[in-house]
């Protein structure tokens, strides 16, 4: 699958959450986050709803747990960078299902944080775009049964073959700037409307 170019962001005015416990581990942090211009706020124990319009979130995942986010398990409003200090296997999955594209060891360094960032963007990114592709897929799935009743229709009215009937198709599609799927809608609609007799054989 071919991803969208990424271009890598300065930071400068984004809005960043520190979920983590007051620390000397979340005070380095700051003073990192705010070098790149980023709005830095904080929170413990637990995100609010105004939190969901940050454009970055960076949780302790060594204390983690699930009530601290106020979205579910399947949503990721944002990117999400784990601050984890403990490599405890359980630890580390649950970061991973909790929606960190990346994460930052403890003790927070003076190096690493911008990388960390860039890779939690790319990665939420690449969550979307593989979601939405998905989608896109599951419901042109589910409209495929109304593409075999055009092709079918195609084929009674121009005497032809399936290859041939969907090549009329998907010229319809091109010639409307629309998805097959779209075509074969408009063509059963208005197929419906003017011949009666069709209609009644679909009922």
């Amino acid at each position: 699958m071919k991803l969208k170019s990424f271009k890598t962001p300065n930071f400068r005015g984004w809005k960043a959450v520190v979920l983590h416990r007051p620390h000397q581990d979340v005070d380095r942090l700051t003073r990192q986050l705010e070098r790149f211009g980023m709005e830095v706020t904080y929170a413990w124990p637990q995100l609010s709803a105004e939190h969901q319009n940050a454009d970055i979130v960076l949780f302790d995942a060594d204390m983690g747990h699930e009530e601290q986010f106020p979205w579910p398990l399947s949503d990721l409003p944002m990117p999400m960078v784990a601050l984890i200090g403990s490599e405890a296997p359980g630890r580390v999955e649950w970061a991973i299902q909790r929606g960190a594209g990346a994460h930052l060891g403890k003790p927070i360094g003076s190096t690493g944080v911008f990388g960390s960032l860039v890779v939690a963007v790319r990665s939420f990114q690449t969550h979307w775009e593989s979601a939405n592709r998905i989608a896109d897929l599951e419901t042109r799935l589910s409209r495929r049964p109304n593409v075999v009743e055009a092709v079918l229709f195609l084929m009674d009215i121009h005497k032809c073959g399936s290859v041939e009937a969907y090549g009329h198709l998907r010229s319809l599609s091109m010639a409307g700037r629309v998805s097959i799927e779209d075509a074969a809608d408009e063509l059963i609609a208005r197929a419906a409307g003017h011949d009666p007799e069709w209609k009644r054989g679909r009922e």
